[in-house]
């Protein structure tokens, strides 16, 4: 049998195609909007204490992991903590590994945040 052609090496080595980024404003990415708890608890905060614009972004990113694991939550309360895999076992529903980072990440920025302020 003849053997296959195989593709030049020029094209493996070509550069990475660019990405589309998601929806940018001219002042950067778009941020995640904050509803309910976590807008009062950031106008609260930013309200409570003067802050400079570092420690300002760093609440804001922690409101933001908030409302992610917010919105993580109600995908798990509707969808499952778990589910079975085509081969019939228990497997954890990606969705409440994210749910757990992403507190994680709130915790861990808010007490960044807190730190600054005690000395």
């Amino acid at each position: 049998m003849p053997r296959k052609p195989r593709a030049s090496r020029a094209e493996h080595t070509l550069p990475p195609k660019a990405m589309p980024l998601p929806s940018v404003t001219p002042d950067g990415p778009a941020c995640i909007v904050l509803t309910g708890d976590r807008q009062r608890l950031f106008d609260d905060i930013r309200n409570r204490y003067s802050l400079d614009a570092a420690n300002e972004a760093l609440l804001r990113s922690a409101c933001e992991a908030m409302e992610r694991a917010a919105q993580l939550t109600e995908q798990v309360n509707r969808d499952g903590a778990t589910f079975k895999d085509r081969f019939g076992a228990v497997r954890v529903n990606p969705a409440a590994q994210l749910e757990r980072d992403f507190r994680g990440l709130a915790s861990r920025t808010l007490q960044q945040l807190a730190t600054r302020f005690e000395g």
